[in-house]
């Protein structure tokens, strides 16, 4: 979509209570425009437009507040790439569409250039933006096509650097999603009606061009309010349910695991946004950015993540997709002499950098749905060397303990003795668990392996113990003889390593980072995580997370583990 269309007459949208459907309503004026009057900030931009006149006005001469303007540039016109500079060009042909309403009444037509009807007419991005601002009674706004001259690059390279501060200074942002829009007239009139399969409102604005791109990510960040606009529907992002749209939320913060979980999903049109972008997240880590677009893009990016991980150790906080193969999604069609068949694919643009494995390049971060807290860690002892981050302390390693069980086969073969024959659970009390002990310790820990409660233990279910004991083994030395059912009475721990990139290979080392705990403290919350390392020559290769089941956090105290450093690469 190279051109926006824009309906004057608008929806405002309302799910039912269940949120089985929304109901429509439609307004000739927008029900909540924003405030006649703003109060003026602290902190003002350089200049503005004024909306009466589109005319860019100093911010100093402006004595009341301001919005501030968010869009996909691949969407305010036709985008051109410069053969000889290789630098990307925008045109504006004038073919924005804004649809009108005709007057009944009065029988007024209106007026407007390369009209088609008398219900619609082409405009430039610049008139979209007047009629939207006049719609929605803003009278003055911030847009970098207006406010920033592209040609002065060094007005530009400030511009880019106080970004942050325009937006969290902003009233409210106004972010331009054509592509959310109501459904046909009979949803709308009937929406208990609609087919699971149809498109939502909000599944409309997941996969649009401004969820797309690494520019609106800081924006909508950086805003106290924001208002998504879209072809003819409207709705203000802090009013909305954080678990759907969590980025709208102001409690969703700017916590690294976090913002990487999105911002590895995006794309900007010159490659170094990538990083100016994500920097302005961190006012502190943009102070430190020098913005030169000729600068080698690699170098630039080992800088930022550099910064980040010494700022936010919850950049390891990464593990195997969930979400990328639908939010990074491309389809492709193979057609053979009786059908055309579509196969999903998907594309994760942090991907085509040569990143190291602690920036999470290779995984996914986990997004998290309660927005009122964060992972946090206490554990200080890590620092950044170029690509290599370093990190001292207690670790759980495998340093030869699978003697016996080693193999899938072999672990198989080793429990088949104590499973019952009748596939039935012993009691409800009962699980099965191993007996661990460390070389250098003489203390015995339990962990379980499985708990059935009253089920059955179905086959399915006695290969996945195999599985689970064979990843213990790259940790703990797990013996035959250690294997037994137990009364379980109080909660014993159980480790989860569903969380990894890539299965554990019999041949390799790992490392549980055991002095390197994550937590969550709100109610209900998830269990504490460890990084977890793969030795791969002289450095280790992070490949995400070890989840401990019933851990107060003193799990890994019956082990006398020493501190080792760890670079990780």
């Amino acid at each position: 979509m190279t051109y926006i269309t824009y309906e004057k007459k608008q929806h405002t949208s309302k799910y039912s209570d269940d949120r089985r459907y929304e109901s429509y309503r439609r307004y000739a004026k927008p029900p909540y425009p924003v405030p006649s009057v703003l109060p003026q900030p602290h902190f003002m931009p350089n200049y503005l437009v004024r909306t009466s006149d589109m005319k860019v006005v100093k911010g100093s001469e402006v004595h009341e507040g301001y919005c501030a303007l968010s869009y996909s540039w691949n969407q305010s016109g036709e985008i051109l790439i410069n053969k000889t500079t290789g630098k990307s060009y925008r045109i504006d042909q004038g073919k924005h569409r804004i649809i009108f309403t005709e007057d009944k009444k009065s029988g007024k037509k209106l007026r407007g250039r390369k009209r088609i009807s008398d219900r619609s007419k082409y405009v430039t991005f610049e008139g979209l933006i007047q009629e939207i601002c006049k719609d929605f009674h803003i009278k003055y706004i911030w847009y970098d096509q207006k406010c920033i001259d592209q040609e002065d690059e060094k007005k530009k390279r400030e511009e880019i650097h106080q970004m942050h501060k325009i937006y969290s200074n902003a009233y409210c942002t106004v972010a331009l999603v054509p592509e959310v829009r109501t459904p046909y007239k009979w949803h709308i009139e009937h929406p208990e009606d609609r087919d699971d399969d149809s498109c939502t409102r909000d599944d409309n604005f997941l996969s649009s061009q401004w969820m797309k791109r690494m520019w609106t990510l800081e924006e909508a960040l950086m805003s106290s309010k924001i208002l998504i606009v879209g072809q003819n529907l409207h709705f203000w992002g802090h009013q909305e349910d954080d678990y759907i749209i969590p980025i709208l939320d102001e409690k969703f913060g700017t916590s690294a695991y976090r913002v990487l979980h999105y911002a590895h999903a995006r794309t900007s049109t010159k490659e170094h946004d990538l990083i100016f972008a994500l920097a302005n997240i961190f006012p502190d880590i943009m102070e430190q950015i020098t913005v030169d677009y000729k600068q080698d893009i690699q170098a630039l990016m080992i800088q930022f993540y550099g910064l980040l991980a010494k700022k936010d150790l919850t950049i390891l906080c990464f593990g195997r997709y969930r979400e990328y193969p639908i939010m990074c999604r491309t389809s492709s069609y193979n057609t053979t002499k009786d059908k055309v068949s579509e196969k999903e694919e998907y594309d994760i643009p942090i991907q085509k950098y040569d990143l190291p494995s602690w920036t999470g390049v290779n995984g996914e971060f986990d997004p998290e749905a309660d927005l009122k807290t964060s992972f946090k860690t206490s554990f200080k002892n890590c620092t950044v060397h170029g690509r290599v981050l370093q990190l001292t302390c207690r670790a759980i390693m495998n340093n030869e303990h699978r003697t016996e069980v080693s193999t899938l086969q072999a672990i198989h073969a080793k429990i088949s003795s104590f499973w019952p024959q009748d596939g039935l659970c012993p009691d409800y009390y009962q699980a099965f668990a191993v007996r661990i002990r460390l070389q250098d310790s003489l203390k015995e820990k339990l962990i379980i392996i499985y708990d059935p409660g009253f089920r059955e233990l179905y086959s399915t279910v006695y290969h996945k113990v195999t599985e689970t004991l064979y990843e213990l083994s790259h940790f703990f030395p797990i013996e035959k003889m250690d294997l037994q059912w137990i009364r379980q009475i109080h909660r014993n721990n159980s480790f989860d390593f569903r969380f990894l990139i890539e299965p554990l290979q019999n041949s390799a080392q790992y490392a549980i980072l055991a002095g390197v705990q994550f937590t969550n403290h709100a109610p209900y919350s998830r269990w504490p995580q460890y990084p977890v390392v793969k030795k791969e020559g002289d450095y280790y290769k992070a490949i995400g997370m070890c989840e401990i089941v019933w851990d107060d956090g003193n799990v890994f105290d019956d082990f006398q583990l020493g501190e080792q450093t760890f670079k990780i690469l």
